[in-house]
């Protein structure tokens, strides 16, 4: 077999040390396709003296052993065979071995064998046998090792193959390769065939995006920006090139990339084969936070897009910087310390001024003071027309009448009525309706527990029996939650304070909005939302829908539950669909879900 140069390796103990009336192969791409005047070597043969091969036979070829030859037209050869042929290693024919080759552009992928077939006609006095050996701009290594072939009669005709499998290295460029076929025999030791082939093996792309380690300086209002290195590794056969860009979630970054610019602005990189280079981005953040309680994580990343090359799929990495904001922890804490310093301070003022005020006031006649007024009570209104008068405190049988509608809730009137607001766990005066027929939940009733499917006064009644932790043990049950993750949960949404009233108007222990109130209450038999044990039903009927809606989904987790009762599930279903993940949830709902579940565990 031949080496790039042109020289022999493996050659067979028949074969004669030299071989002077062929010339050998120079791999230059480019070649003439023909010499103008080939010299036939001699054959073994003592009746067949060296004569020369006459020059309109020279684009013959041999098609029937009689001994009659056609004329091959270039018309008749197809254009892929005509484009190899005008770039191949030039052909050299002989009288006693005559070779064809139906394919001389074969296309091979990298690390695939390509297989060139050859017809030799055994044209010679004697039985041969014959071998191919392959040389010019391949490696020996891809070539596999050439063999005799069986015994050819003269005037026989036998097929011949060899394969040729280029590895799947980046160091094997895609491209053209010329190659020549020499076809021998020890039966005719003097004699040759060359046929020239082209060899194109098909580009394949691997690329390789690698960020370095985090910067350990964090962003902050000083330092807006910083630098995160970033390598990229062409393991491909071709050149690429390589547009880059980077994104975040949050608005007001920006990222510049050390590579040319185009004219879109993009960052555009070209790696040769087997090149590795280094593209370090500079990330910038224009608005960090103002106020917070720690630093938080900006999750970024890099997008690697290949132009001019539709089969290779673009390349992503991701990471995240640390964000410092301008007041921290402990300046918060600083603040809140000179505030509570000032409050006192201005507290025992002002105790100052009353007691000498007090001092020196002269002692006056006792005055008969008139009785108090009976403290004011929180109506909620929750942006609904001005409810109608509501009866005495003491006609319950008046209030449940103005209260209800045909067995439903009025919706023109206010949530909380005067006598309904209790003590926490005291389960006092309860509005007493019909419990409103339930639409669009027709397994409502199944699925409550035994306090649940009764009527509210006695779910306000057995509250007032029972302790924090036997009603949350309870509601647990029957709706299969944790009754910890709900003691928890109504620890972090109130404080455990049946009355507490948020700015929003969200009520009582587990914090229920008005409008999740007015569509869940019903299936509860609730009707008091300040009351523990009707409040605590309610958010775990609608923590149950949540359940199930969200395991459908294939998120059965209990955080994510927890985040849809938070965030509400129209927006954790639109952040979901948009591709979202636990990692880049919003700080603020991710902390919500994990402190309920830390404190469940603390809970013995």
């Amino acid at each position: 077999m031949l080496d790039n140069s042109g020289g022999t390796t493996g050659s067979n103990d028949s074969w004669p040390s030299g071989d002077d009336s062929f010339d050998s192969v120079s791999p230059v791409a480019g070649a003439p396709a023909t010499d103008p005047a080939p010299a036939v070597p001699a054959s073994n043969g003592a009746d067949h003296p060296p004569v020369a091969l006459p020059a309109e036979l020279r684009n013959w070829q041999v098609l029937e052993i009689d001994g009659s030859a056609d004329p091959v037209d270039d018309a008749d050869r197809g254009e892929h065979e005509r484009e190899g042929a005008q770039k191949r290693i030039p052909d050299r024919q002989d009288e006693s071995i005559a070779a064809t080759m139906a394919l001389r552009l074969v296309d091979v992928e990298a690390g695939s064998p390509a297989t060139l077939s050859l017809s030799v006609l055994n044209n010679g006095p004697h039985v041969a046998r014959f071998e191919v050996l392959v040389e010019g701009w391949v490696d020996t290594a891809w070539v596999q090792p050439p063999s005799l072939s069986p015994a050819v009669e003269p005037g026989e005709r036998i097929t011949l193959t060899v394969d040729i499998t280029p590895p799947r290295q980046p160091n094997v460029e895609a491209g053209d390769y010329h190659v020549a076929l020499l076809v021998r025999s020890p039966a005719y030791p003097d004699c040759a065939t060359r046929l020239g082939a082209v060899l194109r093996i098909l580009p394949f792309a691997l690329l390789e995006l690698t960020l370095g380690e985090r910067p350990a300086t964090p962003i902050s209002w000083l330092h807006r920006s910083t630098v995160v290195p970033l390598s990229v590794a062409n393991w491909g056969n071709t050149p690429v090139r390589l547009v880059l860009r980077g994104s975040t979630p949050q608005d007001g970054c920006s990222f510049a990339f050390a590579a040319p610019i185009n004219a879109t602005g993009d960052a555009v990189l070209a790696l040769r084969p087997s090149q590795v280079t280094g593209a370090p981005e500079r990330i910038t953040v224009s608005r960090p936070p103002w106020f917070g309680g720690r630093n938080f994580l900006l999750p970024f990343q890099i997008d690697a897009d290949s132009a001019g090359m539709p089969n290779l799929a673009p390349r992503r990495v991701r990471s995240s910087l640390v964000v410092q904001p301008l007041v921290g922890p402990w300046q918060v804490a600083t603040l809140a310390g000179l505030s509570v310093a000032g409050v006192l301070g201005i507290l025992i003022l002002a105790m100052g001024l009353f007691l000498a005020t007090q001092l020196a006031r002269p002692a006056a006649t006792p005055i008969a003071q008139a009785p108090q007024a009976a403290p004011p009570v929180i109506i909620v209104n929750l942006n609904q027309p001005v409810a109608a008068p509501v009866a005495a405190a003491g006609d319950s049988s008046a209030a449940s009448v103005a209260a209800t509608d045909g067995g439903a809730l009025n919706p023109a009137l206010p949530l909380v009525l005067p006598d309904q607001v209790t003590n926490p766990g005291s389960g006092g005066p309860i509005r007493r309706v019909t419990p409103a027929q339930t639409t669009g939940l027709p397994d409502a009733q199944s699925r409550l527990g035994p306090q649940a499917g009764a009527p509210a006064s006695v779910a306000a009644n057995n509250s007032a029996s029972l302790t924090y932790g036997q009603m949350f043990e309870e509601i647990g049950q029957s709706y299969d939650l944790d009754w910890r993750m709900l003691a928890a949960q109504a620890y972090v949404e109130s404080g455990f304070d049946t009355l507490a009233l948020s700015d929003a108007g969200a009520m009582g222990l587990m914090q229920i909005l008005p409008g999740t109130w007015r569509e869940w209450a019903p299936s509860a038999n609730a009707s008091d939302p300040f009351d523990s044990y009707s409040n605590v039903l309610v958010a775990a009927v609608y923590l149950d829908h949540l359940r199930t809606i969200f395991a459908a989904k294939g998120y059965p987790a209990k955080e994510w539950m927890l985040v849809a009762y938070n965030w509400g599930p129209e927006r954790l279903n639109d952040f979901l669909a948009g591709g979202g993940l636990w990692s880049t949830l919003p700080e603020a709902r991710r902390q919500y879900a994990d402190d309920i579940l830390r404190i469940a565990q603390t809970i013995p």
